[in-house]
């Protein structure tokens, strides 16, 4: 099956190569469950984008695959290159999280990231990559998003979130 995803949205290419990755990660030991970290990209253009952020996760192992939501991303290639080897992307069907994007490597294990939209305002962006999507499932990548939005118009004074 091949995936199929909304052609409109965002496939511009990344701003520059020179960028840096915008990316939070957690120590490996300190997240049982839940995501390891966000990863805030500059498109959805995966062969631009997924390069950048394997190389940054250089001490997690080598990357080898990569698993994401294939609602947000236009194209999902089955292969992407990255630094002289092969990246294979697999897709979460729709009706699964789509806003996390899980990096497998044969020696770490894997690391899960919440995607943030390239789009999103630079201080909700800011709050998402210093909050941790919980262990316990109270909250999903999906719900994490949407408090961030939400945020960005009225944030309460003395708001634990």
């Amino acid at each position: 099956m091949e995936p199929t995803a909304d052609q409109s949205a965002t496939t511009t290419k990344r701003l520059s190569p020179s960028l840096p990755v915008r990316l939070s990660l957690a120590p490996y030991e300190a997240v049982l469950g839940g995501c390891d970290g966000a990863w805030w990209p500059y498109s959805y253009n995966l062969v631009d984008e997924l390069p950048v952020l394997v190389e940054a996760m250089d001490g997690v192992g080598v990357i080898t695959r990569v698993i994401l939501g294939i609602e947000p991303w236009p194209d999902i290639p089955h292969q992407v290159a990255v630094s002289g080897h092969s990246v294979t992307a697999g897709w979460l069907a729709s009706g699964q999280e789509q806003n996390v994007i899980v990096l497998c490597s044969y020696l770490k294990g894997f690391r899960s990231l919440l995607v943030i939209p390239p789009a999103m305002l630079a201080d909700s962006a800011a709050w998402l990559m210093n909050t941790p999507v919980p262990v316990d499932g109270s909250r999903t990548a999906t719900e994490l998003l949407a408090i961030a939005t939400a945020r960005s118009d009225v944030v309460p004074v003395g708001d634990p979130l």
